[in-house]
């Protein structure tokens, strides 16, 4: 007979009273919680100014995970890998331009001269926990930490170096370099302290020897601060808060200056090789940034005074001991700001800014201008019945007369496919430094024009560029 859903089981009439044991439920797998995106994106870069060559065939491959420990836990990873296929199918000095740009120098000189290339290239970008403790969130590990306003600005935001492997044509996280630190939040009424303490110390990294991005190269010798010792570590301090309906922030970075004073005992109107004594050196940044909207528009702006930075000089001997003065380096304050507005105009986003520098208690002989001007403009509009993005990028460096422009358009093919193409395109002068390598009759050494360039150096590197990105 059928026992009754009345009757007890067996168990019951064996043990009266007796509970039958819990079932067993299975736990989700600890990579149940993973959470993993990334792209795929291939790079290609035609350069048609002669020598005309294709520079760039560059893969990547770029992953990010997420796991949460707990809801007051949770650890990031970023990384990518990349491999550039034009070293294996064109010639490297090509692809640099360097027989038609050293077609003046003896042939002995362009043999000899370096051949690195950016590839191939694996790094962890970001690998950090996070702790969420009430009032405080801590960040430890290897981490970006962005503190300016105004995008593509290097006014209060000089936490993290800058990689120059392709100038400052990548995007802005992807031209940052990473840094091991700490970083502390704590939440109190209507402010936000910020703590950071960085021992990871690094510095800009230039370009490749070699590479047509050749710029702004490590000179031998180059004295470095010993990395995390806790006396050469960076520290800064953040208050936010939010006052008359304005975003406000108060800043103090107390740092190493990213780029090294090229200290150098040079005699003055003779050709006798200068003796240089590249070091870095400490600098204090003391900054303040605010957004405020103003109806449609949104007005952002940043200040920074520099103390310490050492400015190069060149033909000063006040002393008249026939050496440049404080081996080529005079150290002053200066000041730096920037003024910035967006707005929507037609469906176009607009984003004017400019930038300026100040050195004060300037001296006439600091190869820098005493006020230095620069002016951005960033547009992007986009088309949604084609599934596409026009964006425009134009920087202008004043004093210099030196223009970038970038413009580019995106189309979405899928929701995780997309195709853009554009340009990358250079005006300006070329840096000249020393002394002539030609003398006159006279025997005299002839003094070259003094003339520091940035955007212009690369006025031949113009190119057409295309990109293929995969999202997951």
């Amino acid at each position: 007979m059928a026992q009754s859903e009345n009757e007890g089981s067996g168990a019951d009439f064996l043990f009266p009273g007796a509970e039958a044991p819990p079932e067993e439920v299975d736990e989700p797998p600890w990579w149940s919680e993973l959470d993993l995106s990334g792209y795929l994106k291939h790079e290609t870069a035609y350069r048609f100014r002669e020598p005309r060559s294709i520079t760039k065939l560059r893969n990547i491959a770029f992953l990010n995970a997420k796991y949460p420990f707990s809801s007051r836990y949770k650890l990031n990873f970023s990384g990518w890998a990349y491999y550039d296929l034009a070293y294996d199918l064109f010639d490297y000095d090509t692809i640099a331009a360097r027989l038609e740009r050293n077609s003046d120098e003896p042939l002995a000189f362009i043999v000899n001269l370096a051949r690195e290339k950016d590839s191939p290239v694996a790094e962890i970008r970001e690998l950090y926990l996070d702790a969420f403790l009430g009032d405080v969130d801590v960040r430890l590990g290897k981490q970006f930490i962005v503190w300016g306003v105004l995008e593509g600005v290097r006014i209060t935001d000089e936490i993290n170096p800058m990689d120059f492997r392709e100038m400052i044509l990548p995007e802005l996280l992807d031209y940052r370099i990473p840094l091991w630190s700490a970083k502390i939040d704590y939440y109190r009424d209507n402010y936000t302290y910020q703590f950071i303490w960085i021992p990871d110390i690094r510095f800009h990294k230039p370009a490749p020897p070699g590479s047509e991005w050749e710029l702004l190269q490590e000179v031998p010798g180059t004295r470095f601060p010993e990395n995390y010792d806790y006396r050469n570590a960076e520290v800064g301090l953040k208050v936010s808060t939010n006052r008359w309906d304005t975003d406000l922030s108060f800043s103090y970075f107390y740092t190493w200056d990213d780029f090294p004073a090229i200290f150098r005992r040079v005699r003055i109107d003779e050709a006798e090789p200068p003796v240089f004594m590249p070091t870095y050196t400490r600098i204090s940044i003391y900054g303040a940034t605010f957004i405020k909207q103003l109806h449609s528009i949104i007005l952002k702006g940043e200040f920074a005074y520099v103390a310490d930075k050492y400015f190069a000089v060149f033909d000063v001997d006040e002393n008249n001991d026939g050496f440049l003065d404080r081996n080529g380096e005079f150290k002053r304050d200066h000041i730096r700001w920037g003024l910035g507005l967006d707005y929507n105009w037609k469906g176009m986003d607009i984003s004017p800014s400019i930038v300026q520098w100040i050195v004060l208690d300037y001296h006439p002989g600091i190869i820098q201008d005493e006020v230095d001007t620069g002016v951005n403009l960033f547009l992007r509009k986009e088309f949604p019945q084609s599934s596409s993005v026009f964006s425009f990028l134009a920087i202008y460096l004043v004093n210099m007369d030196e223009l970038y422009m970038k413009p580019k358009w995106t189309v979405r093919i899928t929701d995780r496919l997309q195709i853009a193409t554009g340009l990358d395109l250079f005006y300006g002068q070329k840096s000249q430094f020393g002394v002539s390598s030609a003398a006159n009759v006279l025997g005299n050494v002839q003094v070259r024009e003094q003339r520091a360039q940035f955007l212009g150096n690369f006025h031949d590197n113009d190119r057409i560029f295309l990109e293929f990105k995969y999202a997951f």
